[in-house]
């Protein structure tokens, strides 16, 4: 069953802190949508509920697909299957190059997502106590551009991308990777991680089958895709039936809340 009482996690037995960034960390929602609808497509785009739900959705069969294709091309190529959904080029709306070039467009600006308001004194706090590691389902030249914009002021002591592993999470082999090279380059063992991040689907669920201490950021969100088999962008509550899938230690509804019970663990 999942728990949600902080002293579930032995916060001074802990050495690491992994992340997913895209959702947890920045934006990512609001980073999709807003750039999404700043291209030509934009005036032809459904609310934003029911386009990150179709979208999300498009995304997670791409990368299933490719699980080698970087992850800007990885969106690129779920917009441009939304445009055909749309007929903007069957209508006249719009041409196939425009389509085209609002697509790569748009793939090109994850790094300029924004963070969430509490993202990097959360992380600054935090690293006092432990060491920190995304896990990212995002390239290294958009995480690179994340790095050298929203997350500048913060630290990690290894990064991990898709790019890196050769899969998308919720691949296991993105997990199996996270703990040999913890251990390999950090000396971190599995008991002594816990998995901090926003996605049940892509994060929470394999946590549960490596069996990762693991805490849950609601931040809220589009809850998307079918009970436990879609890509989760967000978080609405979830049922029972779903902790018993997820098993997460902890609900927090913000890093910055996180944040706060380390230091009072630490009785900072």
């Amino acid at each position: 069953m999942a728990f949600t009482s902080a002293a579930t996690i032995p916060w001074t037995r802990i050495r690491a802190l992994s992340f997913d960034i895209y959702g947890t960390l920045i934006d990512w929602e609001t980073g999709i949508d807003t750039t999404a609808r700043s291209t030509a497509l934009g005036p032809y785009l459904p609310p934003r509920r029911e386009f990150l739900a179709t979208l999300g959705k498009l995304d997670t069969e791409v990368q299933r697909a490719h699980p080698t294709m970087l992850q800007r091309d990885i969106i690129a190529s779920a917009l441009r299957q939304y445009a055909q959904r749309l007929k903007v080029v069957e209508e006249g709306k719009l041409t196939q190059e425009q389509v085209d070039e609002a697509c790569q467009d748009y793939s090109g600006k994850i790094g300029t997502y924004e963070a969430f308001p509490d993202t990097v004194a959360a992380i600054n706090k935090l690293g006092k106590h432990y060491k920190l590691v995304p896990l990212t389902n995002v390239d290294n030249q958009s995480f690179a551009g994340t790095m050298s914009d929203a997350l500048q002021d913060c630290r990690f002591d290894a990064i991990y991308t898709a790019e890196d592993i050769g899969s998308y999470k919720p691949s296991p082999k993105n997990f199996e990777y996270l703990l040999e090279h913890l251990k390999a380059d950090l000396g971190v063992e599995t008991g002594e991680l816990v998995h901090v991040a926003q996605s049940l689907f892509h994060d929470h669920g394999p946590a549960r089958e490596f069996q990762l201490q693991s805490v849950w950021v609601n931040r809220g969100g589009a809850r998307i895709g079918a009970q436990h088999d879609a890509s989760w962008v967000g978080g609405a509550d979830v049922g029972k039936g779903e902790q018993d899938v997820y098993a997460f230690q902890l609900e927090v509804r913000s890093l910055g809340e996180l944040a706060e019970i380390v230091e009072a663990a630490f009785g900072a």
